[in-house]
């Protein structure tokens, strides 16, 4: 099974990654045999809306994929997980002044990147949210984590509470993470 940097980090306690700071705009990932960037594209003339994946081996680029995103890009991985011997990239970003969060998926299939749809929060998940959702990938699995909020008249309050979900891809679904 190929390695990859994630395997590394997943030993990290998540309180611990969730207190790191905020990552650069630029990330780097090393897959088997494949070289993964994900870097924000600064060559547009107007915007820079727009996010860069591009996977290379030793010899040359296979793929270089572009995607809109709204907002400030937050983190990526890449790592394996559905655990079929391929990977998966992961894309966030935040909105809205942190209020909402975005989430791209990409499986590594045929030599492209090919867009993953991943579900958004059920009724009962998203109870209480109001973004600043934090990402990690442990052991291959990818986990969110954000605070609870509690409206009182006009005005949202944290709670003591943080939901923390995992995302099945096979079910296409986040499930709740005891």
């Amino acid at each position: 099974m190929p390695t990859n940097v994630l395997t590394r980090i997943a030993l990290v306690p998540l309180a611990l990654l969730l207190a790191s700071p905020a990552p650069a705009l630029a990330a780097g990932f090393e897959y088997g045999p494949y070289r993964i960037e994900v870097q924000a594209n600064t060559d547009a003339l107007m915007s820079t809306t727009d996010y860069e994946i591009t996977v290379a081996n030793e010899e040359l680029t296979l793929t270089r994929l572009l995607a809109p995103f709204e907002g400030s890009l937050s983190n990526s991985f890449v790592t394996d997980l559905d655990r079929d011997g391929a990977f998966e990239v992961v894309v966030t970003f935040s909105h809205d002044e942190g209020q909402q969060t975005g989430i791209h998926l990409y499986r590594w299939k045929d030599y492209l990147l090919e867009p993953v749809v991943v579900a958004g929060l059920d009724d009962v998940q998203s109870a209480g949210y109001r973004g600043g959702d934090e990402f990690a990938v442990i052991d291959g699995v990818l986990v969110r984590v954000f605070q609870v909020y509690e409206q009182n008249g006009e005005a949202w309050q944290a709670t003591a509470a943080q939901r923390r979900l995992r995302y099945a891809l096979q079910e296409s679904r986040w499930i709740a993470d005891p």
